[in-house]
């Protein structure tokens, strides 16, 4: 697919700079603190393996905020996420490495934006799919 981007063509699907993040124990204990998120599985090795877990698991809410980050750190001060979403398909666990994702798939104007649609996708070291994801930037 190509458009036309600013006088500019443009060959889509386009690559987003990849986002590696590690997260760690204290990390998922102080993100489920911060969130009031009570859910044991992700501070309690104990009760993750008694729900069939590997390990205690990164939250959903935290991987989002991983694309988000990702996306931002790409954006910068061009443009801001419009629209978010995702899908856990898989467990994400301390200490192994999540490769955060995404391509550009669209551009569209509606009114006075310019939008970018963007395809995301996290996943683990060894390639498993942890989650999958949808967005919309708008650029300035």
């Amino acid at each position: 697919m190509d458009s036309h981007q600013n006088g500019t063509r443009q060959r889509l699907p386009a690559l987003i700079p990849e986002l590696v993040v590690v997260p760690s124990r204290v990390q998922l204990f102080m993100f489920s603190a911060a969130t009031w998120n009570r859910h044991r599985i992700h501070y309690d090795k104990d009760a993750a393996l008694a729900d069939g877990l590997p390990d205690v698991v990164v939250q959903r809410a935290l991987l989002g905020d991983f694309l988000a980050r990702m996306l931002t750190d790409w954006l910068a001060e061009s443009g801001e996420i419009a629209r978010l979403s995702w899908r856990v398909s898989g467990s994400a666990v301390p200490g192994v490495a999540l490769h955060c994702t995404g391509e550009i798939v669209g551009f569209e104007t509606v009114g006075d934006s310019r939008l970018v649609r963007c395809e995301l996708h996290v996943r683990n070291e060894a390639g498993d799919g942890i989650a999958a994801g949808d967005a919309v930037a708008r650029l300035y």
